[in-house]
């Protein structure tokens, strides 16, 4: 015990990670902040309720349902298991749908590892709505100040998911703060974190994408927790010479993470670039395009029947991004440009719906694929990631029509109250009844007086006993 005590007081306090851990002890979250965590855990909540059916989802909660016992909910179920559990099982259901959230400066879809982490934290703490809320928030600014110093490369040319890959270490921020550790055992919850974190971009249109924010919630709960019991790690874990931003062949040298962390609790990246909320169930990338056709079709009347050709000039990260041309299955077709601008032009605005295996078979979709193409423009390049796109369709009566896209509807100040109830009720009533959908969403806007976080997942359950 005694070698455990020295290493723990060996932490320098001059260091990337220190002033990290400093951060999520202490950090006075400002309510334009914790607003912004409302319309994310909000978001993520009714994301989460829709991906509860989900092929990948239902493995997982099958899987450990049958050996796991606790106190802490399965979303959108009757379930309740350890906090590690629900918080692989709330991110699996999360991030199934490819619904949920993005943020441009961490490449990562945040919350749905923080949400799941931060709300099974709370439950077996006993910690309230704003408690969360603030624990949201610390864990997205420090996902945010690790994606500036490892990206673009981290992301776009290395293979690394940062939905995992960083969001295991948001995740453990967000579940340390609410554990109450202090700031040398948040170090350690750290370091635990960065030799849990993972997740390959070669698995994106598969079941496995969605287990990576289940992975990175349960790792981010259990690095939290062992190091509230006294598991240490290396003090420099993540800006060692051999540590997590080398391994992970960050963009900018370790040291490059002091400078990243020196305003937090000053600056707040939530506030300043925000979250981007998704419209359509399908990988960002395809967001702009879809504007743009979506804005022909309805100008045009774009049809399957009267489309010869469709270009799509999207920046040089895209493609890596979209990678099935073909696709079979629906995870696939979030992760296919032809064929959503196929089903844009045929369905109209994507869907839940949208990406079950009868709309990718339909007979006008599976004309559509061979015409649609995918064209890097490097001179997108400059702008922001997955933003800009420009789509030019060739009707058969000889006509061009062009459309250019600069971001997407959803981006941070696009998106209206009504969007966002109009999709959580979308998701919500997949598994709620109309009725207890729209208390859902009553409670989830006032998350910040909850005294329990339990007050809002008794009442996205089914079986809620919570007044209607």
């Amino acid at each position: 015990m005694a070698r455990v005590k020295e290493i723990v007081m060996s932490v320098s306090p001059n260091t990337a990670t220190m002033r990290m851990a400093d951060f999520i002890v202490s950090a006075r979250i400002p309510s334009p902040a914790r607003e912004r965590a409302t319309i994310a855990v909000g978001d993520t909540a009714g994301v989460t309720l829709a991906g509860v059916r989900e092929s990948a989802a239902v493995i997982v909660r099958d899987t450990i349902t049958a050996q796991s016992q606790g106190s802490c909910r399965v979303l959108g179920t009757e379930l309740r298991v350890s906090a590690e559990d629900a918080a692989l099982a709330n991110g699996v259901a999360a991030h199934a749908l490819d619904y949920d959230d993005m943020c441009f400066v961490s490449l990562a879809h945040p919350s749905c590892a923080l949400v799941p982490a931060a709300v099974a934290a709370a439950e077996m703490a006993g910690a309230s709505g704003r408690e969360v809320l603030d624990a949201y928030v610390i864990g997205f600014e420090l996902e945010c100040r690790l994606g500036l110093v490892m990206n673009p490369r981290h992301y776009h040319e290395r293979g690394w998911h940062c939905t995992s890959s960083i969001g295991t270490i948001g995740a453990a921020a967000a579940a340390s703060r609410l554990l109450g550790l202090d700031a040398v055992s948040a170090v350690h919850a750290l370091g635990i974190a960065a030799s849990s974190a993972c997740g390959l971009k070669e698995n994106l249109g598969s079941m496995v994408k969605p287990l990576h924010a289940g992975i990175a919630a349960r790792n981010g709960v259990m690095a939290a927790r062992l190091a509230r019991a006294g598991l240490v790690s290396s003090a420099t874990t993540i800006e060692g010479p051999q540590g997590y931003l080398v391994a992970m062949d960050s963009q900018q040298p370790p040291s490059a993470l002091l400078d990243a962390v020196a305003d937090l609790g000053s600056r707040w990246e939530i506030l300043d670039t925000g979250i981007t909320v998704k419209l359509y169930p399908s990988c960002a990338a395809t967001h702009p395009p879809l504007d743009a056709l979506l804005a022909l079709k309805v100008r045009h009347g774009l049809s399957a029947e009267n489309v010869a050709s469709v270009v799509v000039e999207v920046d040089s990260m895209t493609p890596r991004l979209l990678i099935h041309d073909r696709p079979s299955t629906p995870l696939e077709a979030k992760f296919s440009m032809p064929f959503c601008a196929a089903a844009a032009i045929v369905f109209g605005h994507p869907s839940i719906e949208t990406f079950e295996e009868s709309h990718i078979r339909d007979p006008r979709v599976q004309r559509l694929l061979p015409v649609v193409a995918l064209r890097a423009n490097p001179s997108f390049d400059a702008a922001a990631p997955l933003s800009q796109a420009n789509v030019t369709v060739k009707l058969k009566d000889g006509r061009t029509v062009v459309e250019r896209a600069d971001g997407a509807r959803g981006y941070p100040g696009r998106v209206t109250k009504e969007e966002l109830e109009r999709k959580f009720m979308a998701c919500a009533c997949r598994v709620l009844s109309e009725k207890t959908a729209a208390h859902a969403w009553d409670v989830v806007g006032s998350a910040e007086s909850l005294s329990t976080i339990s007050e809002l997942t008794e009442v996205l359950s089914p079986g809620s006993r919570a007044r209607v």
